[in-house]
């Protein structure tokens, strides 16, 4: 008798947990930003600089009616949007709608791109926020933000880390939290 009650447990639980995976995979759509906390090393110098808990983005794309994540970490790639939900400190996401509308996210000519350690533009690799400032501002005619020096930011004690990674502090950057004030 046990042995039937655990199991039809375990069935209810896969079940409620089957529903709100689906219901919360529909209340995402295709060109939402989503912001997370990163659990990367770098994460706590963003959160930092930024002053935002926020140190993470990424854009919901779909292909092939599964929705993904395409963001710029270690290289930029497509990541399953429950996966990259998991994957965040403590599950917890950020989203943000741009346009009510559909939209249709291009996202093919920056799979594959390096990660940009040095926060800049235009030079064929990405970090997350500059992937999205581009996507918004090229695709859908959207400028996000304006992308600020990285003065501008509160990096007192980070000087080392900024000149090792060969970044100049009147470089323009936009972080995750740049994003959010659209």
């Amino acid at each position: 008798m046990k042995k039937k009650l655990a199991i039809l447990f375990l069935l209810l639980a896969v079940a409620v947990g089957g529903a709100y995976y689906v219901r919360q995979q529909k209340s995402y759509k295709e060109g939402d930003i989503l912001f997370q906390v990163s659990k990367s090393g770098q994460s706590p110098l963003i959160q930092k600089a930024t002053g935002s808990k926020w140190s993470h983005c990424g854009v919901v794309v779909e292909k092939e009616k599964q929705l993904y994540v395409l963001e710029a970490s270690k290289k930029v790639k497509l990541t399953p949007l429950k996966e990259w939900i998991k994957r965040g400190k403590d599950g917890k996401v950020k989203k943000m709608r741009v346009k009510k509308e559909p939209v249709k996210i291009k996202y093919k000519k920056y799979l594959g791109k390096p990660y940009d350690l040095a926060f800049q533009f235009d030079n064929g690799k990405w970090y997350c926020s500059e992937l999205i400032y581009d996507i918004y501002k090229t695709q859908l005619g959207i400028e996000l933000c304006k992308p600020r020096k990285i003065r501008e930011y509160r990096i007192e004690g980070m000087e080392d880390v900024l000149k090792k990674r060969g970044m100049d502090l009147d470089q323009r950057v936009v972080a995750p939290c740049d994003l959010l004030n659209y």
